[in-house]
């Protein structure tokens, strides 16, 4: 892959905002953000909380479904967990919960790379569509300099995507643990839920792509898609491309 669009140097991409504590952190490190979210509630409360950063033009809320094409989308709102809205029906409406069908806009990753800039870093958290946008991400004209995304029973497929395409340096991320932790340059605690830490911050090693592997089929579910991991932890993976970030040794 060649880099036909460079990277923009402090540009974060939150996909999947939901209720903006991610967006808080990223803020307060004085990245600027390209947010995006479905849950048109959700987006009204990120506007009333960011409006200074807003205004100040450091946070852009795209409000619209992350899809592989630009236009309108059917998003089902989860009534109880607004979490796990979703694009997805299925996903969505897990556990038996109520939803509700609505209709939103729907943009793609290369229309907000032709906007706002390919990003240093890019979170995935879209409940059900995260290798949808994985694979858009793997077609564009540049790679992020680091991204993460939320675990599921697609893990190995994850990964090995994104070491197809040039990423070589990889964490396993237990998000169970991140609420009350706190970021020592900020001072920012984050919520139960949160993302936390990503890129150079992590406080684990990075990984080769093969030791990557071995540790997620020993952690979180064998090669058989066999879970280890109790329920009450879930994970994010994170991958750098740490050719160019000698600072990060695998």
């Amino acid at each position: 892959m060649s880099d036909l669009q460079a990277v923009t140097p402090g540009l974060i991409y939150d996909l999947g905002m939901n209720n903006g504590d991610d967006t808080d952190f990223y803020l307060k490190r004085g990245f600027e953000v390209v947010a995006v979210e479905a849950n048109p509630a959700l987006c009204q409360q990120a506007e009333e909380r960011f409006a200074e950063a807003i205004a100040a033009g450091k946070l852009t809320i795209v409000k619209a479904a992350i899809g592989d094409h630009d236009g309108e989308v059917t998003f089902h709102v989860n009534l109880d967990n607004h979490h796990w809205s979703s694009t997805d029906i299925n996903w969505a409406g897990r556990d038996e919960s109520a939803c509700e069908a609505i209709t939103v806009p729907c943009v793609s990753l290369a229309s907000l790379y032709a906007r706002h800039g390919v990003p240093h870093f890019m979170k995935i958290d879209v409940e059900g569509a995260d290798m949808m946008v994985l694979e858009q991400v793997a077609r564009g004209a540049a790679l992020p300099d680091f991204i993460s995304i939320e675990d599921c029973r697609f893990g190995f497929d994850y990964a090995r995507i994104m070491a197809d395409v040039g990423y070589t340096s990889f964490q396993l991320v237990d998000q169970s643990g991140i609420g009350g932790s706190s970021d020592a340059v900020s001072g920012h605690v984050f919520e139960q839920g949160s993302s936390g830490l990503f890129g150079p911050d992590l406080p684990a090693f990075w990984e080769p792509y093969q030791d990557f592997v071995e540790t997620y089929s020993t952690t979180v579910r064998t090669r058989e898609g066999v879970r280890l991991a109790p329920r009450t932890h879930w994970w994010d993976i994170h991958a750098a491309r740490h050719t160019q970030h000698k600072e990060i040794t695998p």
